[in-house]
């Protein structure tokens, strides 16, 4: 047995723990993510039987339906960067509405925060793909303006829920 035989095998035993650590860990990753994505796209897919949110955008001039209708025929270099920053501007508003209106309740419920969170990975999203992807970028911006639409129901929802009825 030659002398540097005992240290490759040695080697190569303790390595498979972690090699099956690492592939187990990506694999939990990448279903987390698409268990996230999945769900996201789920809470956006809802319908409600009163929709809020053109409501809310003609009462404090929000423009995401205008922007999300516009993204059909918008030219991706020029158009795209004041849709991305018109949908970001409208949902700062519609987030600190969603913060007013859930002030008198005990935060936010766990699809605001889905959507939330899934907002700021489609900016990133948009980010990334602005250069390279037309298609991509028109996605993400596509369902940044849903998410906006969401939440800006969402508002609608509880503002008329908090609201005394008048029986």
């Amino acid at each position: 047995m030659p002398l540097g035989a005992a240290p490759i095998r040695a080697y190569a035993v303790y390595n498979k723990p972690m090699t099956v650590a690492i592939i187990v860990g990506t694999a939990s990753l990448v279903l987390l993510v698409y268990w996230f994505r999945y769900t996201s796209l789920l809470i956006l897919s809802t319908k409600t039987s009163q929709d809020f949110s053109y409501d809310i955008a003609h009462t404090h001039e929000l423009q995401f339906h205008e922007m999300r209708a516009s993204l059909a025929t918008a030219a991706p270099s020029l158009r795209f960067a004041a849709l991305h920053s018109g949908i970001d501007h409208d949902y700062r508003l519609v987030a600190a509405l969603l913060r007013n209106v859930d002030s008198n309740e005990s935060g936010a419920n766990l699809e605001d925060v889905i959507l939330r969170i899934d907002f700021v990975g489609l900016k990133l999203a948009y980010r990334l793909a602005q250069p390279f992807s037309e298609n991509i970028a028109r996605q993400a911006l596509k369902e940044m303006a849903d998410v906006v639409a969401h939440l800006a129901n969402a508002v609608g929802e509880r503002s008329m829920a908090s609201q005394p009825s008048a029986i």
